[in-house]
């Protein structure tokens, strides 16, 4: 009785393992004879390593690849584990829908914060009669650059009257329309972009009194949209994981619950 090579004990060791890959059932009714073929192919002195390994790994890719999607075929096909695989999707998308809407709103209202103060108390100042220049803090405010809250104080037309900020060197003022609503409603608080690449979380709040008009507050939202941008990327990620647990215990439970054929 002849003994097998040392190189040929570590293919078939290999052989074995790779084996493992496939799922259960296939594995116990073909696996032997898959071994016993490997064997018979290795003693066969007319084939040549080179051309016998190449041969066993792309059988192996290509039959692993058609199990695997058999199996799924399979177990999909049955409408109880269908209809749960559903369901687990369809509240794995609800909840990495939640994780990315709810931080998103809670970073974009928190901040206005600062700008709601400082609107309100630059208001309070003007009612008392305080002229704009003076009751306007001294500063300058670059929007496209700084991340500082500022304000700016604009007539009953909505004309700048002293401002922190500037925008290409120009004070900006937000569409006429924000402030036919300001007039009705007494505040408006919205995310104002006065040019593509700058947008601010403003406040607009009304003056009243003798000298009516109106006033900003707000503040470069560069930060908190570099936050929300992360927090849709660890909800997209948090989804990719949760459907992938669905994908492989849903396939691993179908095989596994099967019915046994005798």
């Amino acid at each position: 009785m002849t003994q097998s090579p040392p190189q040929n004990n570590r293919l078939e060791r290999l052989y074995s393992a790779a084996l493992r890959l496939y799922p259960p059932p296939f594995r116990e009714a073909y696996a032997p004879a898959m071994r016993q073929t490997l064997r018979d192919a290795l003693q066969d002195r007319t084939l040549s390593r080179r051309t016998l390994i190449p041969l066993v790994l792309r059988d192996l890719a290509t039959s692993l690849a058609k199990e695997h999607l058999a199996m799924l075929r399979d177990t999909f096909s049955r409408p109880a584990l269908l209809f749960n695989a559903l369901v687990l999707t369809a509240l794995a998308t609800g909840l990495a829908l939640a994780l990315d809407t709810i931080p998103q709103q809670v970073l974009r209202l928190g901040a206005n914060d600062p700008q709601i103060a400082m609107a309100g108390d630059l208001v309070a100042r003007l009612e008392q009669g305080i002229a704009p220049a003076e009751a306007v803090p001294a500063g300058s405010v670059d929007l496209s650059r700084s991340l500082t809250p500022f304000l700016i104080a604009y007539d009953d037309q909505g004309r700048p009257l002293a401002s922190q900020a500037q925008l290409n060197g120009k004070i900006p003022a937000p569409p006429s329309g924000v402030f036919d609503h300001v007039r009705q409603h007494g505040e408006d608080r919205l995310s104002w972009q006065p040019r593509r690449d700058v947008r601010i979380a403003a406040v607009i709040q009304r003056v009243n009194g003798p000298q009516p008009g109106f006033v900003l507050a707000g503040r470069n939202m560069r930060e908190v949209e570099s936050r929300e941008a992360l927090v849709g990327q660890l909800a997209g990620l948090t989804w990719i994981g949760m459907m992938a647990v669905i994908l492989v215990g849903t396939a691993v439970f179908g095989w596994y619950s099967r019915p046994k054929t005798a």
